[in-house]
């Protein structure tokens, strides 16, 4: 045999070099476009804003028993592609500790992409009353035109990819803030955003 055949590849094995490099070739680009379409429908965070938060006559001296609580938070959702499911919104106001209201606060909806929904809320005081621990700071802070406050939101979540819900997602949203004494939000704390946890 002519010593130049031997160094030559057989065809075999020419056509399965070629073989594979189509195959790594595809596979190569099948992931590029696998990474890209990840990270288009990727979900994100909704975001949510204390737009309002108001208990009239917070400085009265019989505590703050029966006295309406009512805010404003602001639900973003910043998919471009993505919406988003919630189940039942839960929400409740704390002094420290203490729980100052709770309740539902909203119904069930569905945010399509990059839509606004302004989350109104409405509960009634529990408390403090002038026989609890706390009340004797409350009614200081209320009478310095600052009392520190929590509202937390509860529910469960599902991002919505075209006809695919993910998994449900537990949501927490908290919202620290001060009210004056007249139970009016101070103005630093209008719009701003809340902690949200997954």
């Amino acid at each position: 045999m002519p010593s130049y055949l031997s160094r030559r590849e057989r065809p075999e094995v020419r056509c399965i070099n070629f073989l594979c490099a189509v195959l790594l070739t595809l596979v190569l680009v099948a992931g590029i476009i696998m990474f890209v379409l990840w990270l288009s429908l990727r979900p994100h965070r909704p975001k949510f804003f204390l737009d309002d938060f108001a208990i009239p006559n917070l400085n009265r001296q019989s505590g703050a028993v029966n006295l309406p609580v009512s805010f404003t938070v602001g639900e973003h959702n910043p998919n471009q592609k993505v919406g988003i499911h919630y189940d039942e919104i839960f929400g409740t106001v704390y002094y420290n500790d203490l729980v100052v209201a709770s309740g539902t606060v909203y119904r069930p909806f569905y945010e399509p992409p990059k839509g606004d929904t302004p989350l109104r809320g409405q509960l009634t005081a529990t408390g403090p009353t002038p026989g609890d621990p706390a009340w004797q700071r409350f009614a200081a802070d209320a009478a310095a035109g600052s009392v520190a406050l929590r509202l937390l939101l509860n529910s469960t979540v599902r991002f919505q990819v075209k006809v695919w819900d993910t998994k449900e997602h537990h949501m927490k949203v908290d919202c620290e803030f001060r009210l004056r004494g007249d139970g009016t939000l101070q103005q630093e704390g209008k719009n701003k955003q809340c902690t949200l946890y997954f």
